[in-house]
């Protein structure tokens, strides 16, 4: 069931990304952040409420939020100057990051299919970078 929710998320996380290339034409980036997290916040608390989840406090959590910010403020500003084709696919290179901190912290196993798929996320960044003329 959880490849249902990932295959959500990524769709809606390209089609997000496609959005806000069309708005940081016009809108500073800043502002679409600003109306991202002023929609995306009612959602979350309205799903919370339904879920019958509980609201937990852990100053951690505050860590988080500013790391996604600060990744989603970064990665606007890259949108704003250069392409949704070639920015997109290496923002996403984050994946490697991920993969060695679970690995290293986390101790989660990386077998040769998941190397294999860091070195080939990696060679793109090579691939999509911009041609000297």
């Amino acid at each position: 069931m959880w490849q249902l929710y990932i295959f959500l998320a990524v769709l809606f996380m390209g089609f997000n990304s496609f959005i806000v290339k069309k708005l940081v034409k016009n809108v500073k980036p800043n502002v679409v952040m600003l109306y991202q997290f002023l929609l995306a916040a009612p959602l979350v608390l309205s799903y919370l409420f339904f879920s019958q989840g509980e609201f937990v406090f852990n100053p951690f959590l505050i860590f988080i939020g500013m790391g996604y910010f600060a990744s989603l403020t970064c990665f606007y500003i890259a949108l704003n100057k250069g392409s949704l084709t070639k920015a997109g696919p290496i923002w996403s290179l984050n994946l490697l990051i991920t993969a060695v901190l679970g690995f290293i912290f986390l101790k989660e196993i990386i077998d040769l299919k998941i190397i294999s798929g860091l070195f080939f996320g990696a060679l793109s960044i090579y691939f999509l970078r911009e041609e000297k003329k």
